[in-house]
């Protein structure tokens, strides 16, 4: 009931168009139940009178009015219930969609709001699957659930006291069916919820197993695992179909032994209806209009029925949105968190430690040698001044910049930037005056100008230029075939490696940032391009705090401070010259060992 509730919730901002949809709905219901009295009416005033009218004019008269007025009630109610019917299906329709939008934008910001780490344990196939299935899934609860729930309890509850008006004895009779009709529902819940629950979690499998396959798709050829692939897709499959299948076979059985007890009902009422009405004791017409209510008592019965199938999917897709919106981001503002005001740059570390399992980040309590990214580190950067980081791989360089621009927390110790501790602002104007170029380099699937106002969001078309010059990347743009128009295809796959590093960085240049990292920055590039592009590093790097992870030794060489990491330490620093001077030091081997043989 918690997670039916907090599901409805969503539907709280349009209460005034569900009470609109609501007096449709119970105009509609209202408009059903005249229609069995014109049944009553016709064989009680047209088709029984139908001997007398025949020899008696009068009696010929009154059943012409009674058929008349039968049959234009009947096209009113038609007309009528057409006409609400179609405003209760808009009304549903808006009402739904415009809740499915505000749980779907909820899951967006969610998303947005979880730190890297959980993206790095999380599969992003099964993220779709919260967005694609399981909040698709509560959609039934956000079109026309909540309003004919209330509808078809009003509804029911006025056919009774109609039954029993017309004959409380019949309704006696009549009244245990739903008892017993509540009981099957009740019987049936819970293995209903249990295989929503396996029908969402095997819709996520297919989600994620579908996601990686295409991401992957290079590999999957490149290493000859088509077959391969196909067949593990087709069990995956082959499981929701057959999880799909004893959903039906419930979901049947429900219907079916509803069904059973429903016609049970009628027909003992039918029979003893059929005694009384030979004894006189009611019409036929009566009878008809009892078991026309009956009838219309059981489309609020089977309406539970399927309710019921359709709530315990619901719910299954329910808990899981709810299990992802109720993550707490180990990274997040505080709640008097202020704006970062301008800066100048100056970065300082003291006393970081850094742990994590597997990829999660962990608290000091737990931290252990195995868990260590990066240890007791103490620096400080100032204000335009260019540090390298070198290591070898799994060193924490990294982790190292990864906690400038608060993608994570130090375990221990704190970053600060001009002073001010990064857990005391912002993140969204920690990270606006800082420009990151990666190692591997994400474009959307837009037009190159699209992917470089990425960097600054207000930028003009002129400013986007002059940022592609100075990446050096103008030529090869304008030899595109619509220029900067042009459509770079999913995460860049029209482009070189080169290509896309170089808009990377004229989105850097855009930005104008104060701290700058580069990650790898010309990894992709050949030499020839390398050349060109350092021209363009150098002035982009003019007045900002860099920090710039390099494999490569030649492009750090003119670095203002390089920091040797080894086992997530510090284990030397200072510039080029006075590093390679210590014959026995970590970065003179890593010198010797790349530049061997070069004369």
């Amino acid at each position: 009931m918690k997670v039916l509730l907090r599901a409805l919730h969503y539907l709280r901002p349009y209460w005034r168009l569900q009470c609109l949809a609501l007096l449709c709905a119970l105009v509609t219901a209202g408009l059903n139940l005249v229609q069995p009295w014109v049944f009553a009416i016709l064989i009680d005033q047209v088709f029984g009178q139908v001997t007398e009218a025949r020899r008696d004019p009068a009696a010929f008269d009154r059943s012409l009015y009674w058929l008349t007025f039968a049959a234009l009630l009947w096209l009113a109610t038609t007309v009528l219930n057409a006409i609400v019917h179609a405003a209760r299906g808009y009304l549903f329709t808006l009402v739904g969609e415009r809740a499915m939008m505000d749980l779907r934008n909820q899951l967006f910001r969610q998303v947005m709001r979880l730190p890297l780490a959980h993206f790095s344990r999380e599969r992003v196939g099964r993220v779709m699957s919260v967005f694609n299935n399981d909040a698709g899934a509560m959609q039934v609860l956000y079109t026309s659930t909540l309003v004919d729930l209330i509808t078809n309890v009003l509804q029911a509850l006025v056919i009774l006291v109609v039954l029993f008006r017309i004959h409380w004895q019949l309704a006696l009779i009549a009244l245990p069916t739903y008892p017993l009709l509540a009981f099957t529902l009740r019987y049936f819940s819970k293995p209903m919820r249990d295989i929503g629950h396996e029908v969402q979690e095997q819709a996520a499998k297919v989600s994620e197993n579908l996601q990686e396959s295409i991401a992957g798709v290079r590999e999957v050829k490149a290493f000859t695992q088509e077959q391969r692939q196909q067949s593990g897709f087709g069990d995956l499959l082959g499981g929701m179909v057959g999880i799909r299948l004893r959903q039906t076979l419930w979901g049947s059985a429900n219907g079916g032994v509803t069904h059973c007890v429903a016609m049970g009902g009628i027909l003992i009422v039918m029979w003893w209806g059929g005694r009384w009405a030979l004894r006189g004791d009611l019409t036929p017409g009566t009878l008809v209009a009892f078991l026309q209510y009956m009838g219309n008592l059981f489309g609020p019965t089977w309406f539970f029925a399927n309710l019921n199938v359709m709530l315990q999917g619901a719910l299954a897709g329910a808990e899981r949105v709810f299990e992802f919106l109720d993550i707490v981001p180990s990274v997040k503002d505080k709640p008097d968190a202020k704006p970062l005001p301008p800066i100048a740059g100056r970065v300082e570390f003291r006393h970081v430690t850094f742990a994590y399992e597997g990829d999660a980040p962990v608290q000091a309590t737990t931290v252990t040698e195995r868990t260590v990214a990066l240890k007791d580190i103490n620096f400080v950067a100032e204000p335009g001044k260019v540090i390298a980081l070198v290591g070898p791989s799994g060193a924490g360089k990294s982790t190292f910049v990864s906690l400038i621009p608060r993608f994570y927390d130090p375990t221990e110790g704190s970053v600060l930037i001009d002073g001010y501790d990064l857990r005391d602002v912002t993140q969204e104007s920690l990270r606006a005056q800082i420009a990151q170029v990666f190692q591997e380099n994400f474009l959307f699937a837009g037009t190159v100008k699209e992917n470089i106002r990425f960097g600054r969001a207000d930028a003009s078309d002129d400013d986007i230029i002059a940022a592609a010059r100075a990446a050096h990347a103008h030529d090869f743009i304008m030899a595109l075939e619509k220029g900067y128009d042009t459509e770079v295809g999913e995460r860049g796959a029209k482009l070189s490696g080169g290509q896309k590093q170089r808009l990377a960085l004229a989105r850097a240049i855009l930005r104008n940032p104060k701290i700058l990292i580069l990650d790898e920055a010309t990894s992709a590039l050949d030499s020839e391009s390398e050349a060109a592009i350092q021209d363009a590093l150098q002035h982009l790097m003019r007045g900002r705090t860099c920090f710039i992870i390099a494999h490569r030794l030649s492009t750090v060489l003119n670095a203002d401070e390089i920091l040797v990491l080894s086992e997530g330490r510090i284990v030397e620093r200072g510039t080029h010259a006075q590093l390679l001077s210590n014959g026995s030091g970590v970065y003179r081997r890593l010198y010797e060992k790349q530049f061997e043989g070069v004369a």
